[in-house]
């Protein structure tokens, strides 16, 4: 019975094995951050993504096999654009996911657009997708900087607050944000009376803060990721700075509560549903999306909550796969490289039509590469420890 049972087993081995080898094989290529600055964003986006090629490992229903390649780009843009060109010459890859950080991103854009390879990047900043018409190759999972501003700004409206001040990163990502806010304030009739940068190795806040501080604004504005933006919050605590404290989407995962501890408890933060979705109604298409995937996250990297991060690397491989069945169901060769890669770039933008991801709800198109609207964006409040959805009534 037994050598009956593993004949059986080496049979069907071997037929799983021929199946496969008739199938063609996509080839999805990804840089993320897994160490440097940005290793909070990057090492849950590099799980996320581990976790959905360990799923898909036996799924045999896929028209195709997948080959999943992943660098470390170490949250410098040299590296993450060795290693894309790695991706796109060495490994052939069909689709490219990267990377975690504006800068990042900005790094690569000549790079996939010149070899025309479709790249789904993982950063906030709105300059990573726009001008469309010189973006054509790049989308994006995240919400922008622009869509959370609006939301954040609205509710400093709505508070009566006509002053606010600045506080980001001194490179691409903290540019973003203070395009967007300053574009956003001016719209809405909010003052912008103070603007000051730091980089995403400082320590020392201080300066900053007290400058700001001494501007009196009747909120604050702070565009940067942890660690600098929990140790910035905490440096206008310090200093006496007892106003709303908002932040951008960057602050929206657990090492800003982890490393601000009780001094960013009522930090308000835009952010995509995944951080409060628990809090939403169960008639919201995304609960249960969300809810199925935390599940799976939490339990495979043994964390009490998952955050926005890996959400956004998980929604770009569905993407990508998705993409890459229609491409294959109108026809496309994936042995072709030049018009395969062209063809899923085409169905990203042309297919991806109310797509129902962890991060929203996704509709691309040529004159739009992030393809959310506000059904995607939220304000998030730390409260007794945890992000929870901000009630403004």
């Amino acid at each position: 019975m037994k050598i009956l049972s593993a004949a059986i087993i080496a049979m069907l081995a071997t037929s799983t094995a021929a199946l496969a080898a008739d199938k063609p094989e996509l080839r999805i290529g990804s840089v993320v951050a897994m160490t440097g600055p940005a290793s909070a964003l990057g090492l849950p986006e590099k799980n996320a993504i581990e976790l959905r090629q360990e799923q898909l490992a036996s799924d045999t229903s896929l028209p195709f096999t997948i080959k999943f390649i992943t660098y470390d780009d170490g949250s410098d843009p040299t590296k993450a654009v060795n290693n894309v060109r790695k991706l796109i010459t060495e490994d052939r890859a069909h689709v490219v996911i990267c990377c975690t950080t504006t800068p990042t991103s900005m790094a690569i854009l000549e790079t996939v657009t010149q070899a025309k390879v479709p790249n789904i990047s993982l950063a906030l900043g709105q300059s990573v997708i726009e001008p469309v018409k010189d973006r054509m190759w790049v989308f994006k999972t995240p919400s922008t900087d622009q869509l959370q501003v609006t939301g954040l700004v609205a509710d400093m409206v709505k508070r009566g607050i006509k002053k606010v001040a600045f506080l980001g990163l001194e490179d691409s990502f903290g540019e973003g944000g203070w395009i967007a806010l300053q574009s956003v304030a001016k719209a809405k009739g909010v003052e912008i009376i103070a603007s000051e940068r730091f980089s995403r190795t400082d320590t020392n806040f201080t300066p900053q803060a007290l400058k700001v501080r001494q501007a009196e604004p009747g909120a604050v504005y702070i565009h940067a990721i942890p660690p600098s933006s929990a140790l910035v919050h905490q440096a206008l605590k310090r200093v006496g700075y007892n106003g709303p404290i908002y932040h951008s989407g960057g602050s929206a995962n657990n090492a800003f509560i982890s490393i601000g501890k009780k001094d960013v408890e009522g930090a308000l933060l835009g952010t995509t549903p995944v951080l409060v979705y628990t809090d939403l109604p169960d008639s919201n298409p995304l609960k249960p999306v969300i809810k199925s995937f935390a599940a799976l996250y939490e339990k495979r990297f043994n964390v009490p909550k998952v955050d926005i991060f890996p959400g956004q690397s998980w929604d770009a491989v569905n993407i990508a796969l998705k993409a890459a069945g229609e491409a294959m169901k109108a026809g496309t060769k994936f042995d072709d490289l030049d018009a395969s890669r062209a063809a899923i770039r085409d169905k990203i933008e042309g297919s991806i039509k109310e797509f129902v991801g962890v991060g929203g709800i996704f509709t691309y198109s040529p004159t739009d590469h992030l393809g959310l609207d506000e059904r995607s964006t939220f304000i998030a409040v730390v409260k007794d420890g945890e992000f929870r959805l901000y009630d403004s009534k």
